[in-house]
């Protein structure tokens, strides 16, 4: 195995690169980055490492020798997709834009491990983006949403906060009786649900008399009239 990796680092520093007295140094740099590589690699402790497959080891090993090397974007990215597993999790985020962790797992059906070390690598290497808001991290395409973009889908994906957004911009100035109503949840969820809205950016509120009517903020409006539909993705019930 030592020696294969070291064949790998060999090739490498050959590749594009004169020979000069520095090799030497450069091999024992790469073979330290690597062995750190390795030991960041683990979905969850040092102990797991061991059941990351044989062909995950080498390709940390590739991938941190081209970091030293300053490989170009396009050739990272495309020795990145060179391996089935991780090509199809990033053609199923590209489709479905802001999923979480567990919505990938269930429907790529992928152990926690394999998925966590796959998705690590994308982030890392630039092929994706993650989004939070409160619990969950999701998962989007890099350089194809903005911010607000992100923000938008990421609500849509969440269940009952996402229906509401929805309702909202099919129907604005709606009453709270008539959103509880329509959503069929209690008035006291329904004003946790529209607290947390409002602290997001995504409602007013207009208090007339005894009726409170909310609407969309005219900057989240458009936003989700372009990804509204994403609330009848199946994927969207994770």
């Amino acid at each position: 195995m030592l020696e294969q990796q070291f064949f790998y680092m060999r090739v490498l520093c050959l590749r594009g690169h004169r020979r000069t007295s520095s090799t030497a140094l450069l091999l024992i740099m790469i073979f330290f980055i690597s062995l750190l590589t390795l030991t960041c690699a683990a979905p969850y402790n040092h102990n797991q490492l061991l059941k990351i497959p044989r062909l995950h080891v080498e390709e940390a090993i590739v991938f941190s020798a081209l970091s030293v090397f300053n490989a170009g974007g396009e050739g990272r990215a495309s020795l990145l997709l060179n391996q089935t597993t991780r090509m199809d999790i990033y053609s199923f985020i590209k489709s479905n834009p802001g999923l979480h962790f567990r919505a990938l797992s269930i429907y790529l059906d992928l152990p926690i491990g394999v998925l966590q070390y796959h998705l690590g690598l994308l982030v890392s290497r630039g092929l994706l983006s993650t989004y939070r808001i409160g619990r969950y991290k999701r998962y989007f395409e890099s350089k194809r949403f903005t911010e607000i973009e992100m923000k938008v889908i990421s609500v849509l994906r969440n269940g009952t906060s996402g229906k509401i957004v929805v309702a909202l911009f099919e129907k604005p100035q709606t009453t709270h009786k008539d959103l509880a109503t329509q959503l069929n949840i209690s008035s006291q969820a329904l004003s946790w649900q529209m607290n947390r809205l409002e602290s997001l950016g995504f409602v007013k509120r207009n208090v007339e008399g005894l009726n409170v009517k909310y609407s969309l903020d005219g900057t989240i409006y458009t936003t989700v009239g372009q990804y509204v539909d994403l609330l009848e993705s199946v994927t969207t019930k994770i």
